[in-house]
Parts: structure tokens; sequence; C-alpha cells
């Protein structure tokens, strides 16, 4: 499968934010999820890293 899981990266360590990602946008500032049953999540901040092999999009916190 290619759906990838959100992390929110903080000071103390990595936040799950969203499992099942099969769609991300960052735009002005934040970056839209949305995952395999259409549900949706606006994050305040910006694409830090992003690991294929992993499926994990790291987000850094604003």
């Amino acid at each position: 499968m290619c759906e990838s899981t959100a992390y929110l990266f903080r000071e103390d360590g990595l936040e799950k934010i969203m499992d099942n990602v099969v769609y991300m946008k960052p735009e002005d500032g934040k970056v839209y999820l949305s995952d395999l049953l259409g549900e949706q999540k606006i994050v305040d901040g910006e694409v830090k890293e992003i690991r294929l092999i992993d499926h994990k999009i790291i987000i850094q916190e604003k």
C-alpha cells in the first residue's frame, strides 16, 4: 500500500496525527492531509521530512 502516517515534530518528540494518509498538500504555512476514508486535517506547520521507505510524513509545528 502507498499510505503514510503523518507525525507532528515537537521538541519532546514525534506525535502521530493521522494514519493512512493518501493526500498531502503544503500551502501557505499549512499542511492539508486526507486519509483513505476521506477524513481531513489541516495542520499549521511545514513539511520537515518525508521518509518514503518508512511511509512517514513529518511536519514541523509552527
